[in-house]
């Protein structure tokens, strides 16, 4: 008959297997930085800027749909 193994001992078998990862990241002088930076305020502005009209087409869309039921149903 098989034992029933405990949580110690799976851990004890899978303890040599798992291991720490380190990160290393690229160094980047202050220009690059900059650079990096610039791109993603542009791309948030970008974003910012789609989100509104997104925003504004869908109210303007529900605003024309509820005038044409109230026009339609109410007069």
């Amino acid at each position: 008959m098989k034992k029933r193994r405990t949580f110690k001992d799976i851990r004890a078998e899978y303890e040599d297997l798992t291991s720490k990862t380190e990160l290393k990241f690229k160094e980047l002088t202050p220009f690059q930085q900059q650079v990096i930076k610039d791109r993603i305020r542009n791309q948030a502005k970008i974003d910012n800027l789609y989100n509104l009209r997104v925003t504004v087409i869908s109210i303007l869309t529900i605003l024309s749909i509820i005038v044409f039921l109230y026009v339609r149903f109410m007069i």
